[in-house]
C-alpha cells in the first residue's frame, strides 16, 4: 500500500513539464532544429530553417525614449521583438521630471500588483492603433544587456551553428 501511494505521488513529477533544469537561467539544450527563448513573461519558439533575419538596433522615440531592440523575423511573417527602454539621458525621464516618473512608476506598480499583472517595467506597452503590430510577439526586458545576450544567442544558434549546436534554448527570468 505504501509503495502504491508513493508511486502515485511521484507519477505527476515524472510527467511535469517544468524540471529543475528549466528553472535555471542560461543556455540549455532544446528541441533539435528550433530556437527558443524563455522569459519571465513568455516564450518564443521558431524553427531554425524558418528564421529569415535577426537584428539588434537602437532608436529614439519622440526625443524622449531610447529603445534597444533585438528582432527575430521568420519566413511565415511572425516576428519576435525583445526590447529595453530608457529615458534619452540619465538625467532626464520619460515625463517632465525624475521625481514625477518615479512616483508614477510606484503608483503604477502598486496598481498592477493588485491586478496581478506584475511590474510595469516588464510590461509591453502599446498605444492603439499606433503601435499595433500584427504577427508580432513582444517582450519587454528589464536590463539593456539582455538585448545583446538574446541577439548573440540567436545569431550563434541560427547563423554560425546552423542548428548543429547543443544549447539552442535561452532562459532569462530576470532579464
Amino acid at each position: 500500500m505504501k509503495k502504491l501511494l508513493c508511486s502515485l505521488f511521484l507519477l505527476p513529477l515524472l510527467f511535469s513539464p517544468v524540471t529543475a533544469q528549466d528553472s535555471q537561467d542560461g543556455f540549455q539544450q532544446g528541441i533539435k532544429g528550433f530556437w527558443e527563448v524563455i522569459t519571465a513573461d513568455g516564450r518564443f519558439v521558431a524553427r531554425l530553417d524558418q528564421i529569415s533575419s535577426v537584428s539588434q538596433h537602437e532608436y529614439v522615440i519622440d526625443n524622449a525614449v531610447r529603445v534597444y531592440e533585438c528582432t527575430v523575423d521568420t519566413v511565415g511573417g511572425q516576428t519576435a521583438r525583445f526590447y529595453f527602454i530608457e529615458p534619452v539621458t540619465a538625467s532626464s525621464s520619460i515625463t517632465s521630471g525624475s521625481a514625477t516618473m518615479n512616483r508614477l512608476k510606484d503608483v503604477a506598480n502598486k496598481a498592477s500588483n493588485r491586478l496581478g499583472t506584475g511590474d510595469v517595467d516588464n510590461l509591453v506597452t502599446k498605444h492603439y492603433p499606433d503601435t499595433t503590430h500584427a504577427k508580432t510577439s513582444e517582450y519587454r526586458m528589464k536590463n539593456k544587456a539582455t538585448i545583446g545576450q538574446i541577439y548573440d544567442h540567436v545569431h550563434r544558434v541560427w547563423a554560425r551553428e546552423r542548428g548543429r549546436g547543443e544549447e539552442n534554448t535561452l532562459i532569462i527570468r530576470n532579464g
